[in-house]
């Protein structure tokens, strides 16, 4: 038993047509020069060498800095009053303590996701400031603070 299979139309050279989608590109590329402004600009995009993203790994680790601290800011008790603590963490019960500790242990164990947004907040902060020291390290010791940039 034999099956047909069917090819996609010709054009007049006897060649395939291309897909539409390519086609479109072709003709934006021929109309705006797309194609060479994206591959000059890619190339600043996506840098050769992986010591150039370590600014974008601290601009990105301070965001998520701001964020989680944004959100931890919503629970926090900025007090010094003295309070003894009556949460559902056992080991500290019945413990003076300040407001402070005490709302800071509430994120921990009763803000629902509290302890795991502290911890993203916690590390995000150490890597910022590895990124930042790594970064400037770099930077100082390739020369890159010097003209032309």
């Amino acid at each position: 038993m034999s099956t047909a299979t069917t090819t996609p139309p010709a054009d007049q050279a006897g060649q395939r047509k291309a897909p539409a989608g390519e086609r479109v590109a072709d003709w934006a590329d021929g109309r705006l020069g797309i194609y060479g402004l994206a591959k000059a600009n890619m190339r600043k995009i996506f840098p050769d060498h992986w010591s150039f993203m370590l600014g974008e790994v601290a601009l990105f680790s301070f965001i998520i800095i701001i964020l989680t601290g944004v959100y931890l800011t919503l629970f926090f008790q900025p007090s010094m009053t003295e309070v003894v603590y009556h949460g559902p963490y056992e080991p500290m019960q019945g413990i003076r303590m300040s407001e402070a500790y005490a709302s800071t242990l509430k994120i921990s164990f009763e803000v629902r996701g509290g302890l795991l947004v502290r911890q993203i907040h916690h590390w995000a902060a150490l890597i910022f400031l590895a990124a930042m020291f790594v970064h400037m390290m770099r930077v100082f010791f390739t020369g890159a603070f010097r003209k032309p940039r």
